[in-house]
């Protein structure tokens, strides 16, 4: 268990930095091993992503793993993590096009407000309040 967590405790600051922080080794990591975007001239994003989702589906299987043999929070919260770095490895996998794609969804929830949208509680997602109804059934 992890015993200094508290849903609070965590200021905006400290995300962005461990955000940033693990770019960065993401970026450090495709270059020590050659596995970046560089690697990828010739390829389609779509072919790029079938290449790597086997490291995604991996990372998920380990999560699902540790969730049903009821692993300790920590090597959960671990495999979370895993995860998230495979998932910048995608996106630097995939060039400035990865870069863009960060950017359109950004500016997308961005645009998502509580006036437009609202939390569906059983599944956890924020949807469009009005359209998309088959969403909210």
């Amino acid at each position: 268990m992890i015993n200094e967590y508290q849903p609070n405790n965590l200021s905006k600051s400290e995300f962005v930095d461990a955000m940033k922080k693990m770019a960065e080794e993401v970026w450090e990591f495709h270059d020590r091993f050659k596995v970046g975007s560089g690697r990828f001239t010739n390829y389609s994003p779509t072919e790029i992503i079938q290449l790597r989702k086997k490291i995604l589906d991996e990372e998920f299987f380990e999560l699902n793993q540790a969730l049903i043999n009821k692993e300790d929070e920590l090597s959960i919260v671990n495999e979370v993590s895993d995860i998230l770095f495979v998932t910048m490895g995608h996106i630097e996998s995939l060039g400035k096009l990865g870069i863009n794609s960060i950017e359109n969804v950004t500016k997308k929830n961005l645009l998502k407000t509580n006036e437009t949208h609202k939390l569906r509680e059983d599944t956890g997602k924020i949807l469009p309040i009005k359209g998309k109804p088959h969403k909210w059934e």
